[in-house]
């Protein structure tokens, strides 16, 4: 697969670069839309950051997608795609992956140690919950840095 990348965010209609898929891999896809991230963004692309996610579309020819703007949070979340803190840990169930339902952020959960409590989240914390698509079982994995 190919991408189709404009050279600078304020022309998004061209010119473009070609950029093959060694550098990006494909986070989410509904239909001819995609969000993909670059693990090395191409340097000649000043408007585009390593691991910055990017709303695109297949063009006909399926092997070629085309950059339309970076993707956002609501994007995000309507693809379903968590932003880790520590790396991709989705849990299984039923003996396939889970389906990532949501992910609830330190800033919207309470932080403050309950009482009598050893242990609890510092710093930086994310919740990620998970739903499995043949019995309806919730699992929810912990991140914190």
């Amino acid at each position: 697969m190919k991408a189709l990348i404009p050279r600078s965010e304020g022309e998004l209609g061209g010119p473009f670069i070609t950029v093959e898929d060694d550098r990006f891999h494909v986070l989410a896809e509904r239909e001819e839309a995609l969000v993909i991230e670059f693990s090395d963004a191409p340097p000649e692309i000043a408007w585009l950051d390593d691991f910055e996610m990017l709303y695109c579309q297949r063009q006909h020819d399926s092997g070629t997608i085309k950059v339309i703007r970076k993707a956002t949070e609501e994007e995000r979340k309507r693809f379903r795609i968590p932003l880790w803190i520590q790396g991709e840990d989705v849990p299984e169930c039923c003996g396939q992956p889970m389906h990532f339902v949501g992910q609830i952020d330190d800033d919207n959960i309470c932080a403050e140690r309950p009482e009598g409590a050893e242990l609890w989240w510092h710093d930086v914390a994310s919740f990620y919950v998970f739903s499995c698509a043949k019995c309806l079982g919730c699992k929810a994995v912990g991140q914190q840095y």
